[in-house]
């Protein structure tokens, strides 16, 4: 798996839940819940680099 990976399955849940996360370089860069705005920022500030994108669940959501 990817680092920046591995650093999302370490999140506080709680912290960020029903968010998107952006992760670069094993670090959170970003976090709400409107998606388009999120990465034309995160593009401007880290140009060259690849996010992490993931939206963190809800604490009663369950994925079988």
């Amino acid at each position: 798996m990817s680092k920046n990976f591995d650093a999302f399955l370490e999140l506080d849940a709680k912290e960020y839940a029903n968010q998107y996360v952006v992760i670069i370089d094993k670090k959170v860069v970003a976090n709400g819940k409107d998606i388009v705005s999120l990465l034309k920022d995160v593009r401007s500030k880290h140009p060259g680099k690849t996010p992490f994108v993931a939206k963190v669940p809800e604490e009663s959501t369950m994925v079988l």
